[in-house]
């Protein structure tokens, strides 16, 4: 009998959570939740598989958001894509692509409180999803309830992730995983960028700066995952993207902690430690220029 799992990950202090790590792993002898096929993973019996079963694990944008967000850090509208390029997108790869980008925007906006912004990124993101075959059903629901708590700004930021979650499950439950490598491929990216634009002047103490090591262990991730579909000619284009941002990583100085794997109540498991990034001045300016020409590729602006 094969069940869906969660892992939890906390990784140099990033907690990816529940939606972005989910894997099959076959279990017998257990009797299955009648309300979700979601459950906590009994460790016990595959910590040592661990390196084999990771493949997939990135956070949804609008944990990424939340990590690096700061509470002076102002909105800056022309750092988005804007919406009026909807119709620009005319091929699947441009479409699951931009899907990705709008939904690390409409994030952005939902963690800035833009309440119209984050309907009309909605209503884009529920344009590209059924180009590229999503069910209507899953964002007529999502818009439904951010017009209902429109003037709740923490109920935004969660439908923004659950827009993420559900295409995320649906791409797998459909088989999908080509078109799921792209749209993670574009979240990625334009969550990077956002990361990358909140950061004005240099600073070494910037917390912004000092969390950047965080985000290249779901790059690997994506990175690995994208590989195995990469007989699809869109999927190889996107690795494109991916080892271009894979030579600004590499080229980073680095320093390796011990990585920890501890199990908790309720049989979650988390993991701590690993690569540390050292970004000087020089290097920052060169990451910040390139994932935007990378960026800007993929969104034509």
């Amino acid at each position: 009998m094969k069940r869906h799992y969660v892992l939890i990950l906390i990784f140099t202090g990033l907690c990816t959570g529940l939606p972005c790590c989910k894997f099959e792993k076959s279990k017998t002898g257990d009797s299955e939740q009648k309300d979700s096929n979601l459950e906590m993973i009994d460790t016990s019996d595959w910590k040592s598989e661990i390196n084999e079963d990771l493949l997939f694990l990135i956070p949804t944008p609008g944990e990424i958001i939340e990590r690096f967000y700061e509470a002076d850090i102002q909105y800056k509208p022309d750092m988005v894509n804007s919406v009026d390029h909807l119709d620009d997108y005319l091929d699947s790869r441009s479409q699951a692509l931009n899907l990705g980008v709008y939904i690390a925007d409409l994030a952005y906006s939902a963690k800035f409180g833009r309440l119209g912004e984050c309907i009309d990124y909605l209503e884009a993101i529920k344009s590209l999803g059924i180009q590229v075959g999503v069910s209507s059903k899953i964002f007529e629901s999502l818009l439904t309830r951010a017009k209902e708590n429109i003037n709740i700004v923490d109920s935004l930021v969660y439908i923004s992730n659950e827009a993420f979650l559900q295409m995320f499950n649906f791409f797998e439950i459909s088989k999908k995983e080509n078109t799921l490598a792209i749209v993670s491929t574009g979240a990625y990216i334009e969550s990077l960028y956002l990361v990358l634009q909140f950061v004005e002047e240099y600073s070494e103490n910037d917390p912004v700066i000092q969390q950047l090591s965080e985000l290249k262990y779901p790059f690997d991730n994506l990175l690995s995952r994208s590989s195995m579909y990469e007989d699809d000619t869109n999927v190889k284009n996107i690795i494109i993207y991916l080892n271009q941002i894979k030579e600004i990583f590499d080229q980073l100085v680095s320093e390796e902690t011990e990585l920890v794997v501890t199990e908790k109540d309720e049989g979650k498991l988390f993991i701590s430690g690993g690569e540390q990034l050292i970004i000087s001045e020089q290097d920052y300016l060169k990451m910040k220029k390139e994932i935007l020409a990378i960026r800007n590729g993929i969104t034509g602006i």
